[in-house]
This record gives C-alpha cells, structure tokens and sequence, in this order.
C-alpha cells in the first residue's frame, strides 16, 4: 500500500506501510501530519487514520498538490493562491484577507524581523562577544605577562587574532544550529530559518557565519541589504537562503 504525506508544504511519496513506520519513529511524520492514500476522499491527520478503515474511494490529487495553511487540505496548484511561503484554497481566500488586514499571525506566512531588530540583535551579539575575547585575552596576557619575550609577542597577538575568529564563528554556528537564533537574537525575539520556516541545520549555520564574514568585508552593505529586500534578507541570507523571522 502506498501512502502520501505532506511536509512544509508539499506532498510527499509514494511511501510503504513500513517506510511509513520508520517516517513516524524518525520523527519526520508527526500525529498531525496530513497523510493520504488511494480510496482516501481527502488528506486526514496520521492520527486520524492510524488503525482506522479508509473511507470511500476517490480520485487521487495530483503529484504537485499542496496544502492550503488555513484549512489544512490538499489541493492542486491550479486551485489555490500563494501569499509569501502559504498557499490558500478559494474557500480560504476571503477569510485568509481579512485576517491580513486586521494584522493578525497566519499559519504559513512569515513574519520577517525588521532591519533595525536585526541591527540591534547584531550589536548586543557583538557586545557579548567583545567581553568574551577581552576576558581571554586578559588571561592569557596576564598569565604569559612574565614569559614571553619581545619576539614572541607578534605571535601571541596572532595566536589571540585566531581565537577570536574561532570564538566568533562557534559562537554563530553552535547557537543557530542548536537554537535557530543567537544570544542577541534571543533577545530581540528573532531567528533563523529555512524559507519554509524549518530549523537551520549545523551546515547551513555554519555557511551562513563564513558567509556572513563576506557581508562585513564590503564596508557591510551586506548587512544594509535588509534594509530594501522584501523578505529583510542579508547578503549572507541570500548565499545560505535563509530568513530571520519574528518569534
């Protein structure tokens, strides 16, 4: 038997009984995640179905069919709008608007950080930073203060330089792999994510870091890029296709 099942978006399979199994012990299918197989009339939660009968048969979607973010079924790309990442069907579309108007957090819909949150999240990262490589520098300087020569102090300042780069790149990539958002993020209430609004993986993080160095090195137009993109995307977002959100 051959299930179907939908993931940020889009449907996903054929899978067997048992490649559905394993797709629920890894995690990757959820009790709400909305699976379908042939005989089933629409898409119903794993949780809904799980030891139950299928109901009358219908005809299949289409392999392109996505998930409306309002109503939660499936339907072809022919039948429904796109807003930013959410995709509405025509029974949706009126509520969908209304609800745009009057501001309120759609299911599907990013909500981008503004430039001036991300600056700040930005200068507080900087400022823990800061405290971070001063603090060991002082130890070290302090604790080599007696004995190291005249000659050796190009390389102790080259070995501190080296540190401080490790420092900030663990910094990044540890915290937006593990939390999606860095101490400064935290705070300003962002992070990072996939354009799906999926976690970032280590990988990515740590791209986004190296190439968040690039951003810097242009006299930071990368950074000021936010500023005019629509999404609020960096130089560094757009190499690592990512967005920073609100949360």
């Amino acid at each position: 038997m051959s299930w179907y099942y939908a993931e940020a978006g889009q449907q996903r399979g054929p899978v067997t009984d048992a490649e559905l199994e394993d797709l629920v012990k890894a995690g990757t299918v959820q009790p709400d995640t909305l699976i379908w197989r042939d005989g089933m009339p629409n898409w119903q939660s794993y949780s809904q179905v799980q030891g139950g009968a299928a109901p009358p048969s219908a005809a299949p979607l289409p392999e392109d069919a996505v998930v409306c973010s309002s109503c939660g079924r499936m339907f072809g790309r022919d039948e429904v709008i796109k807003y930013g990442d959410a995709w509405v069907c025509a029974a949706c579309k009126p509520a969908f608007v209304q609800r745009l108007k009057e501001g309120v957090s759609l299911p599907g819909v990013l909500d981008y950080a503004t430039f001036w949150t991300r600056l700040g999240a930005k200068v507080l990262d900087l400022i823990i930073l800061w405290v971070i490589n001063a603090l060991f520098g002082f130890i070290v300087g302090f604790a080599a203060s007696g004995a190291v020569r005249s000659g050796d102090r190009l390389a102790m300042q080259l070995f501190l330089m080296f540190v401080s780069i490790a420092v900030n790149l663990g910094y990044g990539v540890f915290f937006l792999g593990k939390f999606g958002a860095t101490p400064g993020k935290m705070a300003c209430k962002i992070k990072v994510v996939t354009p799906e609004g999926e976690r970032i993986s280590y990988g990515r993080a740590c791209g986004r870091c190296l190439a968040e160095l690039l951003s810097g090195m242009i006299c930071y137009i990368g950074y000021i890029m936010a500023g005019f993109d629509a999404e609020k995307r960096t130089l560094h977002d757009r190499i690592c296709n990512t967005r920073v959100i609100k949360i």
